[in-house]
């Protein structure tokens, strides 16, 4: 007999709903955590195995850099998801994510220039559609959980990671980061849709020192103003 959160005429809060009354607490636990295949062990299926018991809630598919083609990688994909759904009682599908600032890193796939350079040109049309293009390769390969963009301002340029921004304007970001979201989101690849992960929150990038992973002593008006502001919801236009 079918499940309520098996009835595809359901809306997704009520299946969600449903599913969640059903889950032990150890399944609840695997949907909040995430696993992370690393070095050569990414392709050890069996530790994939041991290390997802009641399924997990995402997947790090940042070691697909090893695999040498996209046929590969999808297949690599496809063989944990498969995993990951057979040890949960529930038969949960993983959430898959990647890096998407400057493309896919997986081999073949488009590379494109840091956010930095992105930011000097201020294009927001290309920025779009080169979101666009990183959506549909990592779609491609199962990935529908894209880590960009970075919405983060950075104004210290001991911070390492200082490239990875659009750089120290939040109107500039605000402007970019916005169309790349468009990109990732607004497409369909293989009956998947991508969703964009903003970051680095909240004034990562401010870190003392440009530490990278300090604390950030960063005052009230200057985290409203300057390093959240790209972070506020959009509120509809009055009637």
């Amino acid at each position: 007999m079918e499940k309520m959160y098996q009835d595809v005429n359901r809306t997704p809060q009520e299946r969600a709903a449903a599913l969640l009354a059903e889950l032990n607490l150890d399944e609840k636990m695997a949907q909040v955590n995430c696993i992370f295949p690393f070095g050569e062990s990414y392709n050890d299926m069996e530790k994939i195995a041991a290390d997802t018991p009641f399924g997990i809630g995402e997947v790090s598919t940042l070691e697909m850099r090893r695999i040498g083609t996209l046929e590969e990688a999808a297949r690599w994909q496809r063989d944990v998801q498969r995993i990951v759904m057979e040890n949960s009682p529930h038969h949960i599908p993983a959430v898959f994510h990647m890096e998407g600032l400057c493309g896919a890193f997986i081999q073949d796939t488009a590379s494109f220039p840091a956010g930095i350079g992105r930011g000097a040109g201020f294009d927001t049309g290309l920025e779009e559609r080169i979101a666009e293009t990183v959506s549909r390769q990592e779609a491609a390969c199962g990935i529908t959980h894209i880590l960009a963009p970075v919405l983060d301002i950075s104004r210290d340029s001991r911070m390492g990671r200082q490239g990875e921004t659009y750089g120290e304007d939040p109107a500039l970001a605000s402007a970019l980061g916005a169309a790349y979201t468009r990109g990732i989101q607004k497409g369909e690849t293989a009956g998947r849709r991508t969703e964009s992960v903003a970051k680095h929150f909240l004034a990562f990038h401010n870190s003392q020192g440009g530490i990278h992973g300090t604390h950030s002593d960063t005052p009230a008006r200057l985290l409203r103003e300057i390093y959240g502001s790209r972070f506020r919801p959009r509120l509809p236009n009055p009637v």
